[in-house]
């Protein structure tokens, strides 16, 4: 088997996973939400203190994982050299830039009714 085919056939192997972890990721989101609603509904600051870090540990994963893709994409950017590889590239960075500004407004918030999902 050739090698491009080969290395590009563990890549997509190994994106799967990470398509299973942002699936986990969406449901725990959900589960956070629904803290979020218990805090709202019977002022239960245990829940939303839960809420809030475990919101801060999947956009951390999202932050790793946003940062894969711009890592590849600069490497395909790099491989290929066209107009539609930069794009792809300057969409990485913008969406990596933009999940650590996500991440920095959950560490500082306050506000108990603000979430990743209000965003």
């Amino acid at each position: 088997m050739n090698k491009d085919v080969e290395n590009m056939v563990k890549r997509l192997s190994f994106e799967n996973l990470i398509w299973i972890g942002f699936i986990i990721i969406s449901a725990l989101d959900i589960y956070g939400d629904e803290l979020l609603k218990k805090d709202l509904l019977y002022n239960d600051k245990k829940a939303r203190d839960k809420a809030n870090k475990l919101f801060c540990k999947l956009i951390a994963f999202s932050v790793l994982v946003y940062f894969y893709f711009f890592i590849r994409n600069y490497s395909d950017y790099k491989k290929h050299h066209n107009k539609s590889y930069k794009i792809r590239l300057i969409g990485s960075i913008f969406i990596l830039i933009g999940s650590i500004c996500l991440l920095y407004f959950q560490t500082t918030t306050s506000n108990s009714t603000d979430s990743p999902s209000n965003v």
